[in-house]
């Protein structure tokens, strides 16, 4: 491929990486939900039957209510969960055979964001191609309102039994019982159903942050490496195998080792891809700027390593296209095949004290046979109208500077470049904020902090050579 045949920036209108996402008084407003849930009723077909959830967030509701009633006035059928881990939606689809679900949640984000996220039969979130058609219904209007005896349908279902069966079905509780886990619920809307999955399964557990709070005052919505400390200290001290934090709506799970070490997503993901592999899954998905360190496990163990772009969209409809059993996001989001194509800190924690129990190894036992590598990331404001020709600039400045050391190059989601040594670098424009991001990997530390400078260099002088 020539260097220059850079794959365009797809910018939609109303979609980010996943989903919509917004403010109730900027942009998710009552009025504007009210269309999306015509549009919605338009694309999925009147008279189909859709489950909408919601997280624990005040505009939730308002932004879940106005998408009803949007709904039921273009003819679907509406059968409202109420509050609800986002995953718990997912299964319920296969459960109750409807044609997707919506699910109105911030995720990860700051409280005061809210978020709507469409999902298709199968469990997975719209592609772009089906995000485009859901644009054009909705800016060009065209969705039909149905008259008073056409309207959908309203009914109201508990879902977290199904929920919790569904999880237990998938894995063999003998391999867990009497484990110990320790859980940070993060003041989620998992608080309390997550505790309960896993003590049915016979897993020992404790649960800190483990009612919800809209405000997330335990620590934040977004586990990370930094915020878990407290996860870690408990698991450590009360001898527990592993620990999990999960983010504001379930389906994140960043795991800390019996040791208390808090890892990020790749190097549990490189411990489930392994573990895929040996079971006789051949194709593991990786996001693009995930760390070699899964692509590492994957081929280790002789299964193959396709990557995708960032998100769990991307991710399902790369596993659908390759037939892959499993795939992963970095940021602690691993999707199989056999189960949803979304994450699920649920299950998650129940199949690594699966692995636990299988391979006879404790977490960090099984972290320390892969190689270490070193990862660092920053993002630089970059206005969207800049984005892709910002992405083709740097991509051109950086190749001429690292001609001689390129050995691979990426295109499929920003430009990923790949050295002799293995290291890498990755200029990928954000889909959900005015910011450009720039990643590097190494397995030496001096080399991954000269790699990200460089990076943050031929951006800031692209950025700067084209706003003049």
């Amino acid at each position: 491929m020539d260097w220059l045949s850079i794959v365009g920036i797809k910018m939609t209108l109303l979609f980010g990486t996943s989903g919509i996402r917004g403010l109730i008084d900027k942009k998710l407003t009552p009025e504007f939900c009210v269309k999306i849930g015509l549009a919605a009723a338009s694309f999925y077909s009147p008279e189909s039957t859709l489950i909408v959830g919601y997280d624990h967030r005040p505009q939730a509701r308002v932004v879940s209510t106005a998408l009803i009633s949007g709904l039921l006035a273009g003819g679907a059928n509406v059968i409202d969960v109420g509050v609800i881990p986002t995953p718990a939606a997912l299964y319920a689809i296969k459960e109750l055979d409807t044609d997707g679900a919506i699910v109105v949640t911030g995720s990860h984000t700051i409280p005061e964001i809210i978020g709507i996220l469409f999902f298709k039969d199968d469990t997975s979130e719209l592609s772009k191609e089906e995000e485009t058609k859901f644009e054009e219904i909705f800016f060009n209007e065209k969705y039909k309102r149905e008259p008073w005896n056409r309207v959908g349908k309203l009914e109201y279902l508990d879902i977290l039994d199904i929920y919790m069966e569904s999880v237990l079905s998938l894995i063999d509780t003998s391999k867990v019982e009497g484990r110990k886990i320790v859980i940070d619920s993060g003041n989620s809307c998992a608080s309390g159903i997550l505790k309960e999955i896993f003590t049915t399964a016979g897993v020992k557990t404790i649960a800190i942050n483990d009612y919800p709070d809209p405000l997330f005052p335990g620590r934040g919505p977004f586990p990370r490496t930094d915020n878990l400390q407290e996860l870690g200290e408990i698991t450590r001290t009360w001898e527990a195998d592993i620990g999990v934090g999960v983010d504001g709506d379930g389906d994140r799970a960043l795991f800390c080792d019996e040791r208390g070490t808090v890892y990020w997503g790749d190097v549990s993901g490189a411990i489930f891809a392994a573990y895929a592999v040996k079971r006789g899954i051949k194709n593991v998905v990786v996001t693009i700027n995930t760390s070699h360190i899964v692509s590492y496990a994957v081929r280790k163990m002789g299964g193959n390593v396709i990557f995708s772009r960032v998100g769990p969209p991307a991710i399902a409809e790369t596993m659908k296209k390759h037939n892959a059993g499993f795939g992963i996001e970095e940021s602690g989001k691993y999707l199989w095949a056999d189960a949803i194509y979304y994450g699920d800190a649920a299950l998650a924690g129940l199949r690594m004290l699966e692995i636990l129990d299988i391979s006879g190894k404790t977490f960090s036992q099984l972290a320390s046979e892969f190689p270490k590598y070193y990862m660092e990331k920053v993002a630089i404001k970059c206005g969207d109208e800049l984005k892709k020709k910002v992405l083709e600039k740097s991509s051109e400045i950086l190749k001429n500077k690292m001609k001689e050391d390129i050995t691979d190059i990426i295109t499929i989601d920003g430009v990923k470049v790949i050295l002799s040594d293995d290291s890498w670098i990755l200029l990928r424009p954000s889909g959900t904020e005015p910011v450009f991001r720039v990643f590097a990997e190494s397995n030496d530390k001096k080399r991954v902090h000269e790699l990200i400078k460089l990076g943050e260099e031929v951006v800031k002088k692209a950025i700067s050579m084209l706003s003049n």
